[in-house]
């Protein structure tokens, strides 16, 4: 594992593509040196359905990046999403003897105990493992069991698994946009990275990301994942509802969405009215703009009421605060709706936190998962083995010029 490199995350979404490029040093927080954000064509709900689409877009975000950090990348961490992925808690168990010492090995075969306890149909890969608590001799809590003396070994571990041919495209597509995937990460979980404090997981918090074809979820309870998933409504059915009820373009929709709208109908004057352009092209009208935020609360409403009926139906606790992130949840009013329907619990707006570098360029949601992308690989030594090019100093300009223009005077003939 390596200390200090250069690392990437490509966030690969409906709507965009967002490509993160950092330096890491130990522990020292990430350093932000590129990145490209552009918007996202050939993909629906995290699902490729144009191949060359997505790999153009792909390679125009990390293009972008490359650009801005003067540093050319080779390979990169991946974001996974939709409601392809689903996710399971599953206890493995081995006996390790009569008061004997936990190995390394007891470890991986207690791990890989409670791997083969997953339903996994050929059609479906594993894309992560995640300790969430081992235990020895019936006591919970234990961190780092090697070493330890007991003789029954227990592990509860969080197994996320997705569609093999969904997953398969994404990574082709980002190979024949000449960027290798050193690993898949469940948007979520890296979205969760870049956002969340320790204070936090600890004490329980539900991650909503809303994004453009799906709303990501993550639970994490006492430090640990405990519960993921993806519900099929997100932003892009905000926009479609506007044009439907407006009869204006997808483009003017989701126009007026970001510029005017809000998440809460009472936050905007009764008297203020918006111009939009008719879908023919040719007509045009005049209507209130609280008629746009009725119509994206009615949609946040069900997006929440979703995402609350989903955990409902999985046996995690409750959690004791929401985060937000993702472009969806930037519209005015979206913690404060979100909070009602989730109880009163306390809602923020999150962002990418504990950066340096270019850290004012991501200081939205929007750039959230693509960040926790780059933090992941950096958290796990993953760097790039792209280096930079050599630092050009005047000196070297004068002296590159001077050979230059020797060359030139020996290659010269007189007439």
């Amino acid at each position: 594992m390596e200390t200090s490199g250069y690392v990437a995350g490509i966030d690969i979404g409906t709507t965009k593509i967002c490509t993160i490029i950092g330096r890491y040093a130990g522990a020292e927080p990430l350093e932000v040196l590129g990145v490209g954000l552009v918007p996202s064509s050939g993909l629906k709900s995290g699902i490729v359905v144009d191949r060359q689409d997505a790999i153009k877009c792909i390679r125009q975000s990390v293009e972008k990046a490359q650009q801005m950090a003067n540093l050319p990348i080779q390979a990169a961490y991946i974001g996974i999403s939709g409601d392809h992925t689903r996710s399971a808690n599953v206890v493995g168990r081995v006996h390790t003897g009569p008061d004997a010492e936990v190995t390394v090995g007891d470890v991986e075969q207690v791990k890989q105990s409670a791997i083969d306890s997953v339903p996994l149909p050929v059609d479906r890969e594993i894309v992560h493992t995640i300790v969430r608590d081992f235990s020895i001799d019936g006591t919970s809590g234990v961190s780092r069991p090697i070493g330890m003396t007991g003789n029954r070994l227990e592990v509860l571990l969080h197994v996320v698994t997705g569609m093999g041919t969904v997953i398969a495209n994404v990574r082709q597509c980002c190979e024949a946009a000449g960027v290798e995937v050193q690993a898949h990460v469940l948007e979520p979980i890296a979205t969760a990275r870049a956002v969340l404090t320790d204070a936090e997981r600890d004490l329980g918090v539900l991650i909503i990301d809303i994004g453009g074809g799906t709303t990501d979820i993550g639970v994490f309870v006492e430090n640990s994942i405990c519960h993921t998933a993806a519900v099929p409504v997100a932003g892009n059915h905000i926009s479609r509802d506007i044009a439907q009820v407006l009869r204006v373009s997808a483009d003017d929709a989701e126009a007026l969405k970001c510029r005017f709208g809000a998440a809460l109908s009472d936050l905007v004057p009764e008297d203020d009215l918006v111009h939009v352009t008719k879908a023919d092209g040719f007509g045009s009208d005049r209507v209130p703009r609280r008629l746009i935020a009725e119509i994206m609360q009615a949609r946040f409403t069900e997006i929440f009421e979703t995402v609350k009926s989903e955990l409902a139906r999985a046996p995690i606790p409750k959690a004791g605060g929401v985060v937000l992130s993702g472009g969806g949840c930037q519209a005015p009013g979206t913690a404060k709706l979100a909070s009602g329907v989730f109880d009163d619990l306390p809602v923020r707006t999150s962002e990418p936190r504990n950066l340096t570098g270019l850290a004012h360029l991501v200081a939205t949601p929007v750039y959230a998962t693509g960040v926790g992308l780059a933090m992941t690989a950096a958290d796990e030594g993953a760097g790039t083995t792209a280096k930079p090019p050599p630092a050009t100093t005047p000196t070297d300009t004068v002296c590159s010029w001077a050979r230059e223009l020797w060359q030139k005077v020996l290659q010269y003939k007189p007439w």
